[in-house]
């Protein structure tokens, strides 16, 4: 059971590991944009068909649009990534002083008090916000991307993927202490 949800978080953390490729992304259409500005140039590139995101033509705006999306992507993601990691804020120089035993419980705690009723009450509106994005077929009204929900349904694949880690991480943290408990009383009365 252990060794399934280890695959679970890893399986959550992998988003935020291959989100990694937006960096050079982001960084090239930020560039791109500034070499726009003092070219005085708006459009890059069209087309005749029409793209996701895009549409028929890449634009300054759109550029701009696109940076701001990429980055966002790169937070929503990159965040889930983090606490698989323990790369997040903490309070380590309090926990450092905690026994093992008393750090997984307070991660433990944190995460049924903190994290869980976060992630699925943010899902849950992120779901909502994505969905009318959707119906209402929302894109940029000054002429960047289009298909807004596109962008704003990684809001919902985010926190889903938080909730399902912090879910993962709490079910094998409790399973581990009460197995640890078990062995340490086998112990005792094997002494």
């Amino acid at each position: 059971m252990i060794v399934l949800l280890q695959r679970i978080e890893h399986a959550c953390a992998w988003f935020g590991r291959a989100i990694g490729w937006a960096t050079p992304l982001l960084v090239l259409s930020v560039c791109l944009s500034v070499l726009m500005v003092h070219l005085r140039i708006n459009t890059l590139f069209a087309w005749d068909f029409s793209l996701p995101l895009f549409g028929s033509k890449i634009t300054m705006n759109g550029l701009t649009d696109l940076q701001w999306h990429l980055f966002a992507v790169m937070v929503m993601l990159g965040g889930v990534y983090a606490l698989h990691t323990d790369g997040h804020v903490s309070v380590d120089f309090i926990a450092n002083n905690f026994t093992e035993r008393t750090r997984r419980i307070v991660i433990i705690l944190g995460d049924i008090v903190f994290l869980l009723p976060f992630a699925a009450v943010m899902t849950w509106f992120a779901w909502k916000f994505m969905m009318s994005a959707y119906t209402s077929n929302e894109g940029s009204p000054y002429g960047g991307l289009n298909n807004a929900w596109i962008i704003k349904a990684v809001m919902p694949l985010g926190f889903g993927l938080l909730g399902l880690l912090g879910l993962a991480r709490t079910l094998r943290l409790i399973i581990q202490l009460i197995l640890t408990r078990g062995a340490v009383a086998d112990r005792q009365l094997g002494a």
